[in-house]
């Protein structure tokens, strides 16, 4: 594996870890958020345990080979957490927000993109 994919597994682990207990404890911040996506608090929390599970998925298969367990875990926890991003794009712009707003998940999004693309590469 890559240097820049075990840099990118780190920068996904570190963004999504915190973004996902945050959406697990429903501090008010979240819960602002979820309101305003239409989630209710289930459904929201649902989405930090996705987020957290990604999160430890790219972790635990960083520096394994790709054809091992581990690295299956990696690729698929990357492309999870890619997909879940690509959604909470979609329901940024669904609700008519600005850039600013769902500029974050995009980017996270493309990491998680690049990181399978250097991961299999």
């Amino acid at each position: 594996m890559s240097v820049v994919a075990t840099i990118l597994s780190i920068v996904l682990f570190l963004a999504f870890a915190p973004s996902g207990l945050q959406k697990i404890r429903f501090n008010p911040m979240m819960s602002a958020a979820a309101e305003h996506l239409g989630f209710s608090k289930a459904a929201y929390q649902r989405i930090g345990v996705v987020e957290f599970a990604g999160a430890l998925g790219v972790l635990i298969g960083l520096a394994s080979a790709r054809s091992t367990f581990l690295g299956v875990l990696n690729i698929a926890a990357a492309a999870g957490l890619a997909l879940t991003m690509i959604g909470a794009v979609f329901f940024h712009l669904k609700h008519g927000d600005e850039f600013v707003l769902f500029a974050p998940a995009g980017t996270l999004a493309i990491i998680s993109i690049l990181e399978l693309i250097f991961r299999l590469g």
